[in-house]
């Protein structure tokens, strides 16, 4: 009844505003008599009759008047003092009830600015409430900051006008999933079906680039192409006190699988439309699947075998009038993966050319490499890790020059060697290393060992290995993690230069796998690269073991494990949503150059100041370094 008459007879706010509170107080005596009445029709008829068959009156709206009008009407009291006339609004206002406005009148006329600084602080609170965080960069923030529920409702209680309300958000978040019939979970795996998150992705990529897709013409709508990277790879993880249904089933270890898009291209000379800025950041690391598993030869191939089926099925994604293929680069893997691909059995040996740990220093003979093998990339962060401990174990062994230690005198001497080189890098380098953590793992990890070769110099010092052939290493690393055009026969030359100098010295003691297929092989696989080798690197997927230990233990529901799994793979897909992860502000880190030695080795076409680099300005050599 109310909204029929207010609809009908009101023709402006303030007329609504009278007639809703008349009609409230209405309906408050008719709820005060009917409650009265023990809510019984018959009661209420009778004891109520002379006020239902009374009458009541509602205001009627004031004609409003012309400017013209207005000026006619008090041109009288036009002629009265200011001061008066304020005074005759302060009183009027209060005697119709109207205290506050009475009172903001009287306070306008204290002083002559009082006005002035009244207008600036309507201008600023109005400021204000337009600068309230729009949905997805209240999301984003969280996001980024890895907030909980109930950390976010704490900022927010700050200023409510800034921050939407955590059920917006929760609805966004939504939208950062791919669809429920995607998902696969039980109590030791968690699973996205393949097509359905590259779907995803793919419209979410779309939906950040809509201004930059809507100029392209349709035919090249039709033929777009997303180049995404993955792998699979497993990590060690604190057990949790649940019990699973199979007692033979463990949550002591991880298997997973992840992917990382990596470029957006359309046509058939493929512009580039989008690509990934940070490639090697897990904040673009997607889960495909997840399983309490330990990492072995059969569980490996198993879970290889898997993906490249759905890959094989994999369909065009359609969005907003755009049709775009997927092609998925095998890159994100380590040694362990690479050798149960290739059926490798030794981990010292070379799963390209098949050369064992004894012909790695034999630089005249040459091994025919498995064609095969050269979608893996040269996985770079384990290479720089690889790069570190080969030249780490060869230091320890100097005084004996011998690559296996069986005399006991010979292994005290290696043994204190190896105490003395670990207590100078923690005393001049603030670097721990060769040391087992507690639960897994050691410490030699990418950022010590970026340290050891930053500081070139020193570490040769502390080590005793040639300066010069640690140098030529950290120029390696330089250049293959660029994430630029690489010029191969350069390269090629380079490395071959490289691997002379460490059989001149060190021929004793053969190179580490990865070593030797960087040296010998690098070139030829850099060569088959689709994309420039530094944006293959693994070290997403590496990043998403230890974040899946954080999301499991602070973003997740414990009294069930698949309710467990499910919101672990959430949070990683909340985590990766290209739409918000593009809406970052990306940290700003100073720009370190390129030593002379790269840029010889990268393409000239490719502008080096793009890149930023994680090494050192140091050299070796007195030349000039460039940007």
């Amino acid at each position: 009844m109310e909204e029929i008459m207010i609809n009908k007879y009101c023709k402006d706010e303030d007329q609504r505003k009278a007639w809703k509170h008349k009609l409230s107080l209405i309906k408050h005596q008719f709820k005060t008599r009917w409650l009265a009445a023990h809510k019984k029709k018959d009661i209420f008829e009778k004891n109520n009759r002379n006020w239902l068959n009374g009458m009541t009156s509602l205001p009627l709206p004031m004609p409003k008047s012309s400017d013209r009008s207005k000026r006619r009407k008090t041109e009288e009291l036009r002629f009265h003092d200011v001061e008066e006339l304020t005074y005759a609004t302060h009183m009027k206002l209060r005697a119709s009830g109207k205290v506050a406005a009475s009172n903001v009148v009287k306070d306008l006329t204290k002083s002559p600015t009082r006005a002035q600084k009244y207008r600036v602080a309507i201008k600023t609170s109005n400021k204000d409430e337009s600068c309230q965080l729009s949905t997805l960069e209240a999301l984003s923030m969280f996001v980024e900051a890895g907030l909980t529920r109930t950390q976010y409702e704490i900022i927010r209680s700050t200023n409510k006008k800034m921050f939407p309300c955590y059920t917006i958000l929760q609805k966004a978040k939504k939208n950062c999933y791919p669809i429920k019939e995607s998902y696969r979970i039980t109590a030791t795996s968690a699973e996205i079906n393949l097509q359905d998150l590259l779907n995803h992705t793919t419209s979410r990529l779309i939906l950040y680039l809509k201004e930059v897709v809507d100029t392209l013409n349709k035919k090249d709508k039709q033929q777009m192409q997303l180049i995404c990277k993955w792998g699979c790879d497993g990590s060690q993880q604190v057990q949790y006190k649940q019990k699973f249904e199979n007692e033979t089933d463990s949550d002591a270890n991880i298997f997973q699988s992840s992917l990382v898009p990596l470029q957006l291209v359309c046509g058939k000379k493929k512009v580039v439309v989008w690509q990934n800025p940070s490639p090697s950041s897990p904040r673009y690391c997607r889960p495909i699947r997840i399983r309490f598993l330990h990492e072995s030869v059969a569980v490996t191939n198993e879970e290889i075998n898997y993906i490249n089926h759905k890959i094989n099925s994999l369909e065009a994604t359609e969005f907003q009038g755009t049709k775009t293929k997927h092609t998925m680069l095998f890159t994100m893997v380590d040694g362990k993966v690479c050798n149960a691909a290739t059926l490798t059995t030794s981990t010292m040996k070379c799963y390209i050319c098949g050369a064992t740990s004894k012909e790695f220093n034999d630089l005249s003979k040459t091994r025919d490499v498995k064609e095969e093998s050269m979608h893996f990339g040269l996985s770079i962060l384990h290479a720089r890790i690889r790069f570190f401990e080969n030249v780490l174990h060869l230091s320890y062994k100097l005084p004996v020059e011998k690559w296996q230690v069986r005399n006991q005198s010979e292994k005290e001497i290696v043994k204190q060697r190896k105490q003395v080189i670990q207590e100078r890098f923690r005393k001049e380098m603030g670097l721990i290393v060769d040391v087992p953590k507690a639960n897994f793992g050691n410490t030699n990890d990418g950022n010590t060992s970026r340290r050891f070769f930053a500081d070139h110099e020193l570490s040769a010092s502390i080590t005793g290995i040639d300066v010069n052939l640690i140098f030529r290493l950290k120029i390696i690393l330089e250049v293959l993690s660029s994430g630029l055009n690489i010029n191969v026969p350069q390269f090629e030359t380079y490395a071959r230069e490289t691997e002379e100098l460490y059989v001149q010295f060190y021929k004793w003691h053969p190179m580490s796998p990865t070593l030797h297929k960087i040296l010998r092989h690098g070139s030829v696989v850099i060569s088959s690269a689709l994309l420039p080798i530094g944006l293959l690197s693994e070290e997403a997927a590496e990043a998403r073991n230890k974040h899946f230990r954080a999301y499991r233990l602070n973003y997740s529901r414990k009294f069930s494990r698949e309710n467990c799994n499910l919101d672990v793979i959430n949070r990683l897909l909340l985590t990766s949503d290209p739409l918000i992860t593009s809406m970052r502000q990306k940290p700003k880190k100073r720009m370190k150059s390129f030593h002379t030695q790269a840029l010889n080795l990268l393409m000239p076409s490719e502008p080096p100041s793009s890149y930023t680099s994680e090494t050192d300005s140091n050299t070796s050599n007195s030349e000039d370094e460039t940007e």
